[in-house]
């Protein structure tokens, strides 16, 4: 199977090649925006150092320096268009000219950048994972030099070819690469990862397919729908509108549909089933579309619920 053959299974409301870049249609571009936002999170909120967000790294470097900013480990980030196609043996890929990327570089002193490379290149694999239905196809290439600059890749196997989502690189000489002339950063090194918003949303779709159609809630597009067990009652549907706005509120992402055939074609992770008793007791049955399961939760809970595995 080719890769184009695993577009046309995933229909054109998720994401396509079209021209000389991806076309995302309404589906995947919020896959998209949650898979940035879930890099944004980890990569920047929730660093172990201050991580400055930045259009021009040189700019923003020249900045933090003049302010007193500049205590090593700190890092950039940026989120960016790339000319430069990365992936190996899938077809239809050198036809693609640019794709989204997101990138932190941090800077670190030399005595701790090398450790530093080590640690990156096991954490960002270990974010891959978790993200992945199959978590053993993103793995770490060997490692290489490129233009004196190591660098190892994270890599999605798939039987019609490898894509690869993510660049770590560790570089040596940060005043020539940044053109400073600081004495501060003759010591200082770099370490780099980059990741292609675009080729990890179509590697994590891919790997959704082979496991029946499922990716985590967190990248789901929509969270919730809702089932109706009697949908000629007005009481249940006001129920389900009143449900529907008290999720929306707090965050989730609700899609109201009676069909089935657009849950399964939205990967909607969760479904929320609302019957005559519900009016009563105020319990809801929630399916984990994943497990199949379902669980009984009060009307006052669910938010959190939902939340929780979200």
């Amino acid at each position: 199977m080719t890769i184009l053959e695993v577009l046309k299974e995933l229909s054109g409301h998720f994401i396509n090649f079209t021209g000389h870049g991806f076309v995302y249609g309404p589906q995947g571009r919020m896959l998209l925006k949650n898979l940035e936002e879930h890099w944004f999170l980890h990569c920047v909120t929730m660093s172990r150092y201050n991580v400055f967000l930045s259009d021009e790294f040189s700019n923003t470097l020249n900045f933090i320096t003049k302010t007193g900013m500049s205590d090593v480990p700190f890092g950039l980030a940026a989120v960016k268009k790339s000319k430069h196609c990365w992936t190996e043996n899938t077809s239809h890929a050198q036809k693609l000219n640019h794709h989204r990327t997101a990138e932190v570089a941090i800077l670190s002193n030399e005595a701790e950048a090398q450790d530093l490379f080590r640690d990156v290149q096991k954490e960002r694999k270990i974010w891959w994972r978790r993200l992945a239905q199959c978590p053993s196809r993103f793995k770490l290439t060997e490692e290489r030099k490129v233009r004196n600059v190591d660098t190892v890749d994270i890599r999605a196997e798939f039987s019609f070819g490898n894509m690869i989502v993510e660049k770590i690189s560790y570089h040596n000489d940060v005043q020539k690469l940044f053109q400073m002339n600081e004495k501060d950063f003759s010591d200082v090194r770099m370490v780099e990862h980059v990741m292609s918003l675009d080729w990890g949303s179509l590697a994590l779709l891919c790997d959704a397919r082979d496991a029946r159609m499922h990716v985590r809630s967190m990248l789901a597009p929509h969270k919730v729908a809702f089932r109706v067990e009697d949908a000629q009652s007005d009481d249940l549907n006001r129920f389900v509108l009143y449900l529907n706005k008290m999720l929306r509120t707090r965050g989730l992402s609700t899609i109201l549909t009676s069909s089935e055939d657009v849950v399964e074609a939205c990967l909607v992770p969760f479904v929320v089933s609302v019957d005559p008793s519900s009016l009563e007791n105020g319990i809801v049955r929630v399916k984990d579309r994943s497990t199949t399961l379902y669980e009984a939760v009060h009307i006052t809970d669910l938010a959190k619920y939902l939340i929780a595995r979200c």
